[in-house]
């Protein structure tokens, strides 16, 4: 007899856990809609809670906010003690020297592109490419029809 009340309590659990009932009993019907989010209800909620539900809030929101900043409070300082016990004339002189050599490079750049002739050429350019499109892309006057 146990045998056969334990088989109908396994029958039920597996029923129960079937994953086609678990998504019919999950979605909504067709009369019923989400609940939706209302700031009044949650204005009102929060003016419900008693002065030391408040305050202890404040205190959670504190912690939280004093965490938040304190860590990488903590970490800024804890970096910038390491970094200030350090001599770093050697990479600020290596990376001055490569910022120097980058500037000579596009000052050299800059000079050659503003000269008068880079810009007549580029207008020349341009004109050229406006007058062969004109001549390649016109079709001919007399068209043949069917």
């Amino acid at each position: 007899m146990s045998d056969m009340a334990d088989r109908n309590t396994r029958d039920r659990i597996d029923s129960a856990l079937d994953e086609e009932a678990l998504r019919r009993a999950l979605r909504f019907e067709p009369d019923e809609h989400p609940p939706r989010f209302d700031a009044a209800a949650l204005a009102l909620a929060a003016e419900r809670r008693s002065l030391s539900g408040q305050l202890l809030r404040v205190v959670r929101g504190a912690a939280v906010l004093g965490l938040g900043l304190g860590i990488p409070i903590l970490v800024a300082l804890v970096g910038l003690n390491t970094l200030a016990e350090r001599d770093l004339s050697g990479p600020a002189s290596v990376g001055l020297s490569l910022v120097a050599a980058v500037a000579q490079r596009i000052v050299a750049v800059g000079e050659i592109t503003t000269g008068p002739s880079v810009a007549v050429a580029a207008l020349a350019a341009v004109l050229f490419a406006i007058a062969y499109e004109r001549t390649t892309g016109m079709e001919p006057k007399r068209v043949r029809t069917a």
